[in-house]
Protein backbone atom coordinates (compact mmCIF):
# COMPACT_ATOMS: atom_id res chain seq x y z
CA UNK A 1 0.00 0.00 0.00
CA UNK A 2 1.45 3.35 -0.97
CA UNK A 3 1.71 6.34 1.33
CA UNK A 4 -0.87 8.34 -0.62
CA UNK A 5 -3.48 5.59 -0.27
CA UNK A 6 -2.85 5.33 3.46
CA UNK A 7 -3.19 9.05 3.86
CA UNK A 8 -6.51 9.06 2.00
CA UNK A 9 -7.86 6.27 4.20
CA UNK A 10 -6.74 8.04 7.35
CA UNK A 11 -8.33 11.27 6.19
CA UNK A 12 -11.65 9.53 5.61
CA UNK A 13 -11.44 7.92 9.03
CA UNK A 14 -10.59 11.23 10.68
CA UNK A 15 -13.46 12.93 8.86
CA UNK A 16 -16.02 10.32 9.97
CA UNK A 17 -14.87 9.72 13.53
CA UNK A 18 -12.73 12.71 14.51
CA UNK A 19 -10.10 10.37 16.03
CA UNK A 20 -6.57 11.86 15.81
CA UNK A 21 -4.55 8.97 17.23
CA UNK A 22 -4.96 5.20 16.84
CA UNK A 23 -2.99 2.32 18.36
CA UNK A 24 -1.21 0.53 15.57
CA UNK A 25 0.89 -2.02 17.44
CA UNK A 26 4.61 -1.99 17.62
CA UNK A 27 6.69 0.29 15.53
CA UNK A 28 9.99 -0.52 13.83
CA UNK A 29 11.86 0.08 17.13
CA UNK A 30 9.73 -2.49 18.97
CA UNK A 31 7.79 0.09 21.05
CA UNK A 32 3.97 0.44 21.23
CA UNK A 33 3.14 3.50 19.24
CA UNK A 34 0.19 5.40 17.92
CA UNK A 35 -0.71 6.79 14.60
CA UNK A 36 -1.51 10.48 14.59
CA UNK A 37 -2.71 12.74 11.85
CA UNK A 38 -1.63 16.32 11.32
CA UNK A 39 -3.63 18.93 9.54
CA UNK A 40 -1.26 18.35 6.66
CA UNK A 41 -2.34 14.67 6.57
CA UNK A 42 1.17 13.32 7.18
CA UNK A 43 1.99 10.27 9.28
CA UNK A 44 3.84 11.26 12.43
CA UNK A 45 5.12 7.83 13.52
CA UNK A 46 6.42 4.65 12.02
CA UNK A 47 3.82 2.01 11.50
CA UNK A 48 3.38 -1.33 9.68
CA UNK A 49 0.83 -2.90 7.35
CA UNK A 50 -1.61 -3.87 10.15
CA UNK A 51 -2.95 -0.34 10.04
CA UNK A 52 -5.13 -1.01 6.99
CA UNK A 53 -6.89 -3.96 8.64
CA UNK A 54 -7.57 -1.96 11.78
CA UNK A 55 -9.08 0.87 9.78
CA UNK A 56 -11.34 -1.49 7.85
CA UNK A 57 -12.59 -3.08 11.07
CA UNK A 58 -13.44 0.30 12.50
CA UNK A 59 -15.32 1.24 9.37
CA UNK A 60 -17.29 -2.01 9.53
CA UNK A 61 -18.29 -1.33 13.12
CA UNK A 62 -19.35 2.21 12.29
CA UNK A 63 -21.40 1.29 9.23
CA UNK A 64 -22.89 -1.73 11.01
CA UNK A 65 -24.12 0.49 13.80
CA UNK A 66 -25.64 2.88 11.30
CA UNK A 67 -27.44 0.02 9.50
CA UNK A 68 -28.76 -1.36 12.78
CA UNK A 69 -30.11 2.02 13.68
CA UNK A 70 -31.85 2.33 10.29
CA UNK A 71 -33.48 -1.12 10.63
CA UNK A 72 -34.75 -0.37 14.13
CA UNK A 73 -36.09 2.96 13.01
CA UNK A 74 -37.88 1.44 9.99
CA UNK A 75 -39.46 -1.27 12.16
CA UNK A 76 -40.77 1.25 14.59
CA UNK A 77 -42.10 3.37 11.74
CA UNK A 78 -43.98 0.40 10.21
CA UNK A 79 -45.53 -0.53 13.55
CA UNK A 80 -46.57 3.04 14.09
CA UNK A 81 -48.16 3.26 10.65
CA UNK A 82 -50.09 0.03 11.20
CA UNK A 83 -51.32 1.30 14.50
CA UNK A 84 -52.45 4.52 12.89
CA UNK A 85 -54.22 2.60 10.13
CA UNK A 86 -56.06 0.47 12.67
CA UNK A 87 -57.05 3.56 14.53
CA UNK A 88 -58.19 5.14 11.31
CA UNK A 89 -60.35 2.09 10.44
CA UNK A 90 -61.96 2.17 13.84
CA UNK A 91 -62.50 5.87 13.50
CA UNK A 92 -64.04 5.35 10.07
CA UNK A 93 -66.40 2.72 11.44
CA UNK A 94 -67.44 5.00 14.26
CA UNK A 95 -67.87 7.89 11.86
CA UNK A 96 -69.98 5.77 9.52
CA UNK A 97 -72.19 4.60 12.37
CA UNK A 98 -72.61 8.15 13.60
CA UNK A 99 -73.52 9.22 10.08
CA UNK A 100 -76.08 6.42 9.92
CA UNK A 101 -77.69 7.63 13.12
CA UNK A 102 -77.76 11.22 11.87
CA UNK A 103 -78.84 10.80 8.23
CA UNK A 104 -80.85 7.58 8.00
CA UNK A 105 -84.41 7.16 9.14
CA UNK A 106 -85.35 4.64 11.78
CA UNK A 107 -86.29 1.88 9.31
CA UNK A 108 -83.15 2.43 7.25
CA UNK A 109 -81.03 2.42 10.39
CA UNK A 110 -82.48 -0.93 11.36
CA UNK A 111 -81.77 -2.37 7.91
CA UNK A 112 -78.27 -0.95 7.96
CA UNK A 113 -77.28 -2.58 11.25
CA UNK A 114 -79.05 -5.82 10.35
CA UNK A 115 -77.02 -5.97 7.15
CA UNK A 116 -73.77 -5.42 9.02
CA UNK A 117 -74.60 -8.27 11.38
CA UNK A 118 -75.62 -10.45 8.43
CA UNK A 119 -72.31 -9.90 6.64
CA UNK A 120 -70.33 -10.47 9.83
CA UNK A 121 -72.14 -13.77 10.52
CA UNK A 122 -71.91 -15.02 6.89
CA UNK A 123 -68.42 -14.70 5.41
CA UNK A 124 -68.32 -14.35 1.64
CA UNK A 125 -67.29 -17.15 -0.71
CA UNK A 126 -63.59 -17.34 -1.45
CA UNK A 127 -61.29 -19.09 -3.90
CA UNK A 128 -61.66 -20.08 -7.53
CA UNK A 129 -64.65 -21.89 -8.98
CA UNK A 130 -64.89 -25.51 -7.87
CA UNK A 131 -64.54 -28.53 -10.12
CA UNK A 132 -68.28 -29.19 -10.13
CA UNK A 133 -68.99 -25.59 -11.11
CA UNK A 134 -66.46 -25.75 -13.94
CA UNK A 135 -67.96 -29.01 -15.19
CA UNK A 136 -71.46 -27.52 -15.10
CA UNK A 137 -70.30 -24.52 -17.15
CA UNK A 138 -68.46 -26.80 -19.56
CA UNK A 139 -71.46 -29.08 -20.10
CA UNK A 140 -74.32 -26.56 -20.12
CA UNK A 141 -72.61 -23.36 -21.20
CA UNK A 142 -74.42 -20.17 -20.25
CA UNK A 143 -77.46 -22.22 -19.22
CA UNK A 144 -75.54 -23.27 -16.11
CA UNK A 145 -76.05 -19.74 -14.74
CA UNK A 146 -79.38 -18.73 -13.23
CA UNK A 147 -80.68 -16.20 -10.75
CA UNK A 148 -81.83 -17.52 -7.40
CA UNK A 149 -83.88 -15.91 -4.68
CA UNK A 150 -83.45 -16.36 -0.97
CA UNK A 151 -85.62 -18.91 0.80
CA UNK A 152 -87.15 -16.11 2.85
CA UNK A 153 -88.73 -14.61 -0.27
CA UNK A 154 -92.04 -15.99 -1.57
CA UNK A 155 -93.60 -15.90 -5.02
CA UNK A 156 -95.64 -12.93 -3.88
CA UNK A 157 -92.39 -11.01 -3.41
CA UNK A 158 -90.26 -12.13 -6.34
CA UNK A 159 -90.74 -14.56 -9.23
CA UNK A 160 -87.88 -15.67 -11.48
CA UNK A 161 -89.00 -16.96 -14.89
CA UNK A 162 -86.74 -18.81 -17.33
CA UNK A 163 -83.72 -18.30 -15.05
CA UNK A 164 -83.13 -14.67 -16.11
CA UNK A 165 -86.45 -12.81 -15.92
CA UNK A 166 -86.87 -11.15 -12.51
CA UNK A 167 -90.31 -9.86 -11.53
CA UNK A 168 -90.56 -7.80 -8.32
CA UNK A 169 -93.98 -7.22 -6.72
CA UNK A 170 -93.81 -5.90 -3.17
CA UNK A 171 -92.83 -2.45 -2.00
CA UNK A 172 -89.73 -3.36 0.00
CA UNK A 173 -86.08 -3.90 -0.77
CA UNK A 174 -84.94 -7.33 -1.95
CA UNK A 175 -82.38 -8.70 -4.38
CA UNK A 176 -81.43 -11.80 -6.33
CA UNK A 177 -77.98 -13.29 -7.00
CA UNK A 178 -76.72 -15.83 -9.54
CA UNK A 179 -75.95 -19.38 -8.49
CA UNK A 180 -72.42 -19.33 -9.96
CA UNK A 181 -69.72 -16.66 -9.54
CA UNK A 182 -68.17 -14.62 -12.27
CA UNK A 183 -65.28 -16.57 -13.83
CA UNK A 184 -61.79 -15.11 -14.04
CA UNK A 185 -60.43 -16.84 -17.12
CA UNK A 186 -61.10 -14.04 -19.61
CA UNK A 187 -59.89 -10.47 -19.52
CA UNK A 188 -63.37 -8.88 -19.31
CA UNK A 189 -66.81 -10.14 -18.25
CA UNK A 190 -69.97 -8.23 -19.06
CA UNK A 191 -73.74 -8.57 -18.64
CA UNK A 192 -76.76 -6.46 -19.52
CA UNK A 193 -80.14 -5.90 -17.85
CA UNK A 194 -83.20 -4.65 -19.70
CA UNK A 195 -85.79 -2.64 -17.78
CA UNK A 196 -88.71 -4.58 -19.19
CA UNK A 197 -91.40 -2.97 -17.02
CA UNK A 198 -91.27 0.12 -14.80
CA UNK A 199 -94.80 1.34 -13.98
CA UNK A 200 -93.82 3.86 -11.31
CA UNK A 201 -90.27 5.15 -11.91
CA UNK A 202 -90.54 7.95 -9.33
CA UNK A 203 -91.22 5.57 -6.45
CA UNK A 204 -89.17 2.60 -7.67
CA UNK A 205 -85.48 2.02 -7.07
CA UNK A 206 -83.68 -0.57 -9.23
CA UNK A 207 -80.04 -1.39 -8.50
CA UNK A 208 -77.85 -3.37 -10.91
CA UNK A 209 -74.31 -4.27 -9.96
CA UNK A 210 -71.80 -6.71 -8.52
CA UNK A 211 -71.14 -7.99 -5.02
CA UNK A 212 -70.13 -10.85 -2.81
CA UNK A 213 -72.26 -13.81 -1.80
CA UNK A 214 -73.97 -14.20 0.57
CA UNK A 215 -75.32 -10.67 0.39
CA UNK A 216 -78.26 -9.43 2.50
CA UNK A 217 -81.36 -10.41 0.54
CA UNK A 218 -83.31 -7.54 2.12
CA UNK A 219 -80.93 -4.85 0.79
CA UNK A 220 -80.04 -3.42 -2.61
CA UNK A 221 -76.49 -3.81 -3.96
CA UNK A 222 -73.96 -1.03 -3.46
CA UNK A 223 -75.12 -0.21 0.06
CA UNK A 224 -72.62 -2.35 1.94
CA UNK A 225 -69.02 -3.48 1.76
CA UNK A 226 -67.80 -5.36 -1.31
CA UNK A 227 -70.62 -4.23 -3.58
CA UNK A 228 -71.10 -1.76 -6.44
CA UNK A 229 -74.28 -0.69 -8.22
CA UNK A 230 -75.80 1.70 -10.72
CA UNK A 231 -79.16 2.86 -9.36
CA UNK A 232 -82.21 3.85 -11.34
CA UNK A 233 -82.08 7.40 -9.89
CA UNK A 234 -78.73 8.00 -11.64
CA UNK A 235 -76.30 7.52 -8.74
CA UNK A 236 -73.40 5.12 -8.58
CA UNK A 237 -72.91 3.44 -5.21
CA UNK A 238 -69.79 1.81 -3.87
CA UNK A 239 -70.19 0.67 -0.25
CA UNK A 240 -72.36 3.76 0.27
CA UNK A 241 -75.74 3.49 2.04
CA UNK A 242 -76.20 7.23 2.67
CA UNK A 243 -77.80 10.03 0.74
CA UNK A 244 -75.85 12.08 -1.78
CA UNK A 245 -75.44 15.83 -1.66
CA UNK A 246 -74.76 16.30 -5.41
CA UNK A 247 -76.74 15.78 -8.58
CA UNK A 248 -76.81 12.30 -10.15
CA UNK A 249 -73.90 11.86 -12.57
CA UNK A 250 -75.57 9.08 -14.57
CA UNK A 251 -78.80 9.09 -16.60
CA UNK A 252 -81.91 7.84 -14.85
CA UNK A 253 -83.60 4.60 -15.84
CA UNK A 254 -86.66 4.59 -18.06
CA UNK A 255 -88.68 1.65 -19.28
CA UNK A 256 -86.87 -0.09 -22.13
CA UNK A 257 -83.33 0.92 -21.11
CA UNK A 258 -80.55 -1.64 -21.29
CA UNK A 259 -77.98 -1.21 -18.50
CA UNK A 260 -74.63 -2.99 -18.78
CA UNK A 261 -72.00 -3.79 -16.16
CA UNK A 262 -68.45 -4.76 -17.13
CA UNK A 263 -65.56 -5.99 -15.01
CA UNK A 264 -61.88 -6.21 -15.97
CA UNK A 265 -60.34 -9.09 -14.04
CA UNK A 266 -56.72 -7.92 -14.23
CA UNK A 267 -57.17 -4.39 -12.90
CA UNK A 268 -60.46 -4.76 -11.04
CA UNK A 269 -62.00 -1.89 -13.03
CA UNK A 270 -65.79 -1.63 -13.27
CA UNK A 271 -67.54 0.28 -16.06
CA UNK A 272 -71.20 0.83 -16.91
CA UNK A 273 -73.07 1.17 -20.19
CA UNK A 274 -76.54 2.40 -21.13
CA UNK A 275 -78.22 1.40 -24.39
CA UNK A 276 -74.96 0.23 -25.92
CA UNK A 277 -72.79 3.23 -24.97
CA UNK A 278 -70.28 3.62 -22.16
CA UNK A 279 -71.19 6.07 -19.43
CA UNK A 280 -68.65 8.76 -18.62
CA UNK A 281 -67.61 8.70 -14.97
CA UNK A 282 -65.21 11.65 -15.05
CA UNK A 283 -67.53 13.76 -12.88
CA UNK A 284 -67.12 11.38 -9.96
CA UNK A 285 -63.43 10.59 -10.34
CA UNK A 286 -63.49 8.02 -13.13
CA UNK A 287 -64.17 4.30 -13.04
CA UNK A 288 -64.01 2.26 -9.87
CA UNK A 289 -60.58 0.62 -9.93
CA UNK A 290 -58.92 -2.16 -8.00
CA UNK A 291 -62.28 -3.62 -6.99
CA UNK A 292 -60.87 -6.95 -5.85
CA UNK A 293 -62.12 -8.86 -2.86
CA UNK A 294 -59.50 -9.91 -0.33
CA UNK A 295 -58.49 -13.56 -0.10
CA UNK A 296 -59.67 -14.29 -3.65
CA UNK A 297 -63.27 -13.41 -2.91
CA UNK A 298 -65.82 -14.27 -5.59
CA UNK A 299 -68.05 -11.71 -7.35
CA UNK A 300 -71.65 -12.27 -8.41
CA UNK A 301 -74.15 -10.25 -10.46
CA UNK A 302 -76.83 -8.78 -8.18
CA UNK A 303 -80.18 -7.29 -9.22
CA UNK A 304 -82.42 -5.59 -6.66
CA UNK A 305 -85.56 -3.45 -6.52
CA UNK A 306 -87.99 -2.04 -3.98
CA UNK A 307 -91.26 -1.84 -5.97
CA UNK A 308 -93.23 -3.35 -8.82
CA UNK A 309 -91.00 -3.83 -11.87
CA UNK A 310 -89.53 -6.44 -14.22
CA UNK A 311 -85.88 -6.84 -15.24
CA UNK A 312 -84.58 -9.27 -17.86
CA UNK A 313 -80.88 -10.12 -17.54
CA UNK A 314 -78.58 -11.21 -20.38
CA UNK A 315 -75.43 -12.95 -19.14
CA UNK A 316 -74.44 -13.97 -22.66
CA UNK A 317 -77.31 -16.23 -23.74
CA UNK A 318 -78.20 -13.62 -26.38
CA UNK A 319 -76.45 -10.82 -28.23
CA UNK A 320 -75.45 -7.70 -26.32
CA UNK A 321 -76.56 -4.20 -27.22
CA UNK A 322 -72.98 -3.12 -26.50
CA UNK A 323 -71.24 -4.08 -29.76
CA UNK A 324 -67.77 -4.45 -28.25
CA UNK A 325 -69.11 -7.10 -25.88
CA UNK A 326 -70.37 -9.11 -28.85
CA UNK A 327 -67.19 -8.82 -30.88
CA UNK A 328 -64.88 -9.74 -28.01
CA UNK A 329 -67.27 -12.32 -26.51
CA UNK A 330 -67.47 -10.90 -23.02
CA UNK A 331 -70.28 -13.23 -21.93
CA UNK A 332 -69.98 -15.33 -18.80
CA UNK A 333 -69.84 -18.63 -20.74
CA UNK A 334 -70.35 -20.03 -24.26
CA UNK A 335 -73.91 -20.15 -25.52
CA UNK A 336 -73.79 -23.94 -25.89
CA UNK A 337 -71.79 -26.37 -23.80
CA UNK A 338 -70.15 -29.63 -24.71
CA UNK A 339 -73.04 -31.67 -23.37
CA UNK A 340 -73.06 -34.12 -20.48
CA UNK A 341 -70.91 -37.20 -20.36
CA UNK A 342 -72.41 -40.44 -21.79
CA UNK A 343 -74.23 -42.65 -19.30
CA UNK A 344 -72.34 -45.38 -17.51
CA UNK A 345 -73.00 -48.83 -18.96
CA UNK A 346 -73.48 -51.07 -15.95
CA UNK A 347 -73.59 -54.84 -16.09
CA UNK A 348 -77.21 -55.05 -14.97
CA UNK A 349 -79.62 -53.31 -17.24
CA UNK A 350 -82.96 -52.02 -16.03
CA UNK A 351 -84.93 -53.61 -18.86
CA UNK A 352 -85.85 -57.26 -18.32
CA UNK A 353 -85.87 -57.93 -22.07
CA UNK A 354 -82.19 -57.06 -22.26
CA UNK A 355 -81.05 -59.04 -19.25
CA UNK A 356 -80.87 -62.36 -21.02
CA UNK A 357 -77.75 -61.46 -22.95
CA UNK A 358 -76.02 -59.67 -20.09
CA UNK A 359 -76.69 -61.64 -16.94
CA UNK A 360 -75.17 -64.93 -15.87
CA UNK A 361 -76.74 -67.80 -14.01
CA UNK A 362 -74.34 -67.32 -11.15
CA UNK A 363 -75.04 -63.62 -10.85
CA UNK A 364 -78.81 -64.03 -10.81
CA UNK A 365 -78.64 -65.37 -7.27
CA UNK A 366 -77.40 -61.97 -6.12
CA UNK A 367 -80.62 -60.38 -7.40
CA UNK A 368 -82.98 -62.86 -5.77
CA UNK A 369 -84.35 -60.22 -3.40
CA UNK A 370 -84.79 -57.55 -6.05
CA UNK A 371 -88.21 -58.87 -7.11
CA UNK A 372 -91.40 -59.72 -5.20
CA UNK A 373 -92.21 -63.34 -4.35
CA UNK A 374 -93.47 -65.55 -7.19
CA UNK A 375 -92.27 -63.02 -9.72
CA UNK A 376 -90.42 -65.61 -11.78
CA UNK A 377 -92.39 -68.62 -13.00
CA UNK A 378 -91.78 -71.76 -15.07
CA UNK A 379 -92.66 -71.92 -18.74
CA UNK A 380 -92.48 -74.73 -21.23
CA UNK A 381 -93.85 -77.40 -18.84
CA UNK A 382 -97.34 -78.80 -18.61
CA UNK A 383 -99.58 -77.95 -15.70
CA UNK A 384 -99.96 -81.59 -14.70
CA UNK A 385 -96.23 -81.97 -14.49
CA UNK A 386 -96.02 -78.88 -12.30
CA UNK A 387 -98.56 -80.32 -9.88
CA UNK A 388 -96.76 -83.64 -9.65
CA UNK A 389 -93.30 -82.21 -9.03
CA UNK A 390 -92.32 -80.65 -5.75
CA UNK A 391 -91.59 -76.92 -5.67
CA UNK A 392 -88.11 -77.54 -4.31
CA UNK A 393 -87.13 -79.64 -7.33
CA UNK A 394 -88.24 -77.07 -9.87
CA UNK A 395 -85.49 -75.29 -11.79
CA UNK A 396 -86.97 -71.82 -12.26
CA UNK A 397 -86.49 -70.03 -15.50
CA UNK A 398 -85.04 -66.71 -14.42
CA UNK A 399 -85.33 -65.10 -17.79
CA UNK A 400 -89.10 -65.06 -18.33
CA UNK A 401 -92.08 -63.65 -16.53
CA UNK A 402 -95.50 -65.27 -16.30
CA UNK A 403 -98.15 -62.59 -16.40
CA UNK A 404 -100.91 -65.16 -15.74
CA UNK A 405 -99.39 -66.59 -12.56
CA UNK A 406 -101.05 -64.08 -10.23
CA UNK A 407 -104.57 -65.35 -10.97
CA UNK A 408 -106.10 -68.67 -11.96
CA UNK A 409 -106.71 -67.91 -15.59
CA UNK A 410 -107.49 -70.31 -18.43
CA UNK A 411 -106.87 -67.71 -21.06
CA UNK A 412 -104.42 -68.45 -23.75
CA UNK A 413 -101.09 -66.77 -23.19
CA UNK A 414 -100.23 -64.46 -26.05
CA UNK A 415 -96.70 -64.91 -27.27
CA UNK A 416 -94.79 -64.18 -30.42
CA UNK A 417 -95.62 -67.67 -31.69
CA UNK A 418 -99.33 -67.10 -31.22
CA UNK A 419 -99.24 -64.22 -33.67
CA UNK A 420 -98.12 -66.51 -36.52
CA UNK A 421 -100.73 -68.42 -38.63
CA UNK A 422 -101.39 -72.09 -37.83
CA UNK A 423 -100.40 -73.16 -41.30
CA UNK A 424 -97.67 -71.11 -42.89
CA UNK A 425 -97.83 -70.96 -46.67
CA UNK A 426 -95.93 -73.67 -48.53
CA UNK A 427 -94.79 -73.80 -52.12
CA UNK A 428 -94.51 -77.62 -52.29
CA UNK A 429 -97.34 -79.99 -53.37
CA UNK A 430 -99.26 -77.45 -55.45
CA UNK A 431 -101.30 -80.22 -57.23
CA UNK A 432 -102.57 -81.65 -53.98
CA UNK A 433 -103.50 -78.21 -52.82
CA UNK A 434 -105.39 -77.60 -56.08
CA UNK A 435 -107.44 -80.78 -55.64
CA UNK A 436 -108.30 -79.85 -52.09
CA UNK A 437 -109.30 -76.42 -53.25
CA UNK A 438 -111.54 -77.90 -55.99
CA UNK A 439 -113.27 -80.19 -53.51
CA UNK A 440 -113.86 -77.31 -51.20
CA UNK A 441 -115.28 -75.23 -54.04
CA UNK A 442 -117.68 -78.04 -55.09
CA UNK A 443 -118.93 -78.50 -51.57
CA UNK A 444 -119.47 -74.78 -51.27
CA UNK A 445 -121.45 -74.74 -54.55
CA UNK A 446 -123.69 -77.61 -53.41
CA UNK A 447 -124.40 -75.86 -50.19
CA UNK A 448 -125.32 -72.70 -52.06
CA UNK A 449 -127.67 -74.62 -54.41
CA UNK A 450 -129.48 -76.29 -51.53
CA UNK A 451 -129.88 -72.97 -49.86
CA UNK A 452 -131.33 -71.47 -53.06
CA UNK A 453 -133.84 -74.30 -53.47
CA UNK A 454 -135.09 -73.89 -49.94
CA UNK A 455 -135.50 -70.20 -50.44
CA UNK A 456 -137.47 -70.75 -53.69
CA UNK A 457 -139.86 -73.18 -51.99
CA UNK A 458 -140.54 -70.68 -49.27
CA UNK A 459 -141.30 -68.02 -51.88
CA UNK A 460 -143.89 -70.25 -53.61
CA UNK A 461 -145.68 -70.88 -50.37
CA UNK A 462 -145.70 -67.17 -49.66
CA UNK A 463 -147.22 -66.40 -53.04
CA UNK A 464 -150.01 -69.00 -52.56
CA UNK A 465 -151.07 -67.43 -49.37
CA UNK A 466 -151.13 -64.00 -50.93
CA UNK A 467 -153.32 -65.19 -53.79
CA UNK A 468 -156.02 -66.47 -51.42
CA UNK A 469 -156.12 -63.27 -49.41
CA UNK A 470 -157.58 -59.85 -50.11
CA UNK A 471 -157.97 -56.54 -48.39
CA UNK A 472 -161.33 -55.01 -47.56
CA UNK A 473 -162.28 -51.42 -47.85
CA UNK A 474 -161.75 -51.00 -44.16
CA UNK A 475 -158.20 -52.29 -44.40
CA UNK A 476 -158.94 -55.69 -42.83
CA UNK A 477 -157.56 -58.75 -44.43
CA UNK A 478 -160.10 -61.40 -45.62
CA UNK A 479 -159.48 -64.78 -47.16
CA UNK A 480 -161.52 -66.23 -50.12
CA UNK A 481 -162.64 -69.71 -49.17
CA UNK A 482 -165.13 -72.22 -50.74
CA UNK A 483 -167.48 -74.59 -48.96
CA UNK A 484 -166.16 -78.09 -48.64
CA UNK A 485 -168.41 -80.78 -47.03
CA UNK A 486 -165.40 -82.70 -45.86
CA UNK A 487 -164.55 -79.84 -43.59
CA UNK A 488 -167.94 -80.10 -41.86
CA UNK A 489 -167.55 -83.80 -41.37
CA UNK A 490 -164.15 -83.37 -39.90
CA UNK A 491 -165.44 -80.71 -37.60
CA UNK A 492 -168.32 -82.92 -36.38
CA UNK A 493 -165.99 -85.70 -35.62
Amino acid sequence: MTTNMREEILFILWTLTGVRGLPVGKNTNGDLGTLELNHDLHISDDWDDNLFLIIMMLNGVIFGGIAMFVVIFATLAVCLVKRLIMLNEDDLVREEENQAYLELESEEQELYFQSKDYLAANPYYRGETTLSQNLAIQEKGIQAFEFQKDSMLTNNDLIIINKYELNFFKKFECCSITNLPMPHKNEVYYFESKIYSLPDPENTMISIGLGVKPYPWFRLPGRHSHSVSYDSNGYRRHNQPFKFSFDPPFPKYIEGDVIGVGYRTSSGTIFFTRNGKKISESKIGGHIRNFKIANMGQLFPIIGANNLCSVHVNLGQAGFVFIEGNVKKWGFAPIEGNGPAPPAYNKFNGDILLERSEIDDEDILERENDFPPDFWEIHGESSTKKEEEDDSSIDHDKFSYNAYSDINSNDERITLNSLLPNRPPSYEGDDQNDEENNENNESNENNENNHNNESNHDDERYHDVNDNSSYSDTGETTFNTTYDPSDDQSSDV
